[in-house]
């Protein structure tokens, strides 16, 4: 993919200042009333298929209370088309499958016994990346070769972090075709380097409206409203990414970060428990934002495991500081409780 080392250096830049601007101050007495639950649990489970019978893959299912529409839950269906949410407690649900513009829904009650719903999208097959191998938006074949090339020139430049040069490569870019959706995503990764939020926002939105299907300028716009604190904004941005690109790891992650500031945190250890599946090479700080996720929910045990797995793979990290002392903190209250 065009952007992957632009993504990369997106993707650490945004988290280290997400965290140390979150602070998330570690307060045990808080976080255990936080991960408190009440009554049974059951599962609920099911299959998402086509108009014409066939599996849904990468569809994505939400679990919503019925009579608020919050969403309490979401999982993505596998290659069979089946989906589960281990553990609902008591009460009325809706089921909601969305793939593209198509939607099914279901609702059903919980009573301690497990639910099975079966969900049909008036597709004939499932939808697919707005940006994947075999799919190129009407906007990218517009792209001149000599914009192309200059953007290639501005990635390979990122990759070795030359972030200056790669910026005039970028440039060169959008004078050359201005309606160059890529282009303007990957000035907005710069801007956002360079800590000019509203210029990166700015280029996002432009690049989205040029190109409303282009998944990685949904996923950098929710990542720049996650740095800023407007976390419902970055979750509406990412549910289109995940929409557009269901496997994308990044959007995954981000979206984790942005539940985990609305104090969403099972929801948000879901998404973080995706992007480790799909993330094509191990990336700490995701242990890193589900420790805070987990200490949010009194998961000390688990935490401290997620915290010295951060720390073995990055002990001299910008955020090793942190993990360490969230991590011998969280040792302090295992022992106090002995």
């Amino acid at each position: 993919m065009l952007f992957r080392p632009a993504v990369v250096v997106l993707v650490f830049v945004l988290t280290s200042s997400y965290l140390q601007a979150q602070g998330l101050p570690f307060n045990p007495q808080q976080m255990q009333s936080l991960g408190s639950h009440t009554g049974n649990s059951s599962p609920i489970s099911g299959s998402v298929r086509t108009a014409d019978d066939k599996p849904l893959k990468d569809v994505r299912v939400e679990l919503r209370d019925a009579g608020s529409g919050v969403v309490v839950g979401s999982v993505y269906t596998n290659v069979a088309g089946y989906f589960e949410f281990p553990q609902v407690n008591r009460g009325l649900y809706e089921v909601v499958a969305t793939a593209g513009l198509e939607e099914a829904r279901e609702r059903l009650e919980i009573n301690g016994l497990p639910g099975t719903v079966n969900l049909r999208l008036a597709v004939q097959s499932r939808a697919s990346d707005g940006r994947d191998r075999n799919s190129v938006s009407v906007a990218q074949y517009k792209v001149p070769g000599k914009a192309r090339d200059e953007l290639k020139k501005a990635n390979k430049l990122i990759g070795e972090r030359k972030f200056d040069d790669a910026m005039k490569h970028v440039e060169n870019a959008l004078a050359i075709y201005p309606n160059y959706a890529d282009a303007y995503t990957m000035r907005g990764i710069l801007k956002m380097d360079a800590h000019d939020h509203d210029g990166a926002v700015a280029d996002l939105q432009k690049a989205i409206q040029i190109d409303g299907n282009y998944a990685l300028a949904y996923i950098v716009m929710g990542a720049a409203k996650n740095l800023d604190g407007k976390f419902d904004d970055a979750i509406r941005a990412l549910e289109r990414a995940e929409t557009l690109a269901p496997t994308s790891w990044q959007a995954c992650f981000e979206m984790g970060k942005a539940l985990v500031g609305k104090a969403n945190y099972q929801e948000a250890l879901n998404q973080l428990g995706r992007a480790q599946v799909l993330v094509p090479q191990e990336y700490p700080l995701i242990h890193l934002v589900k420790a805070h996720a987990m200490l949010a929910l009194s998961n000390y045990s688990d935490a401290m495991s997620e915290l010295q797995v951060y720390l073995e793979k990055e002990p001299n990290g910008p955020n090793s500081a942190q993990a360490q002392k969230m991590l011998d903190r969280a040792r302090a209250f295992i022992e106090a409780k002995k």
